[in-house]
């Protein structure tokens, strides 16, 4: 069930990630004007915009990169306790443990990404199945963690 779990969830990285792409190439052919052929200052004012708009969405899409690598290296990864890589299961949501995840939900299930940075990670971290966990005002049951 894992793997399918962050198939789905490498699906909506990537599609998240092409929005991504797709604003970078709009805004990369928008900063492509010769400013020596042009005295518009209107053009070249929305040349600088889409430039700065450009360098800004760099870092989303490194971010983004490398939260799918990550992924796709939990995908053989099987652990019993709550750790980095670990797909933790309650009854309300999918927990996975080592990266930051945008709002997802798979299978019915809420699914959240929690890094080892988080706070919350200090309640997780080496649970088990049957284990309850305290996050935010909740608690969980431990379902599964794989």
């Amino acid at each position: 069930m894992k793997k399918e779990i962050l198939d789905a969830i490498l699906k909506a990285l990537e599609n998240e990630t092409s929005g991504v792409e797709q604003e970078i190439d709009t805004q990369e052919s928008n900063a492509d004007i010769d400013t020596e052929a042009t005295a518009d200052l209107d053009a070249i004012s929305q040349r600088d915009q889409a430039t700065d708009i450009y360098n800004l969405l760099q870092q989303p899409r490194e971010t983004a990169a490398n939260t799918i690598a990550t992924v796709k290296r939990y995908r053989e990864l099987s652990r019993n306790d709550a750790g980095p890589g670990a797909l933790v299961e309650t009854t309300e949501y999918f927990f996975l443990v080592g990266v930051a995840l945008p709002p997802l939900e798979i299978n019915g299930k809420k699914v959240a990404g929690i890094t080892t940075a988080a706070p919350a990670y200090a309640n997780l971290e080496g649970k088990k199945k049957g284990d309850e966990i305290h996050l935010g005002e909740c608690d969980y049951l431990i379902l599964s963690v794989q």
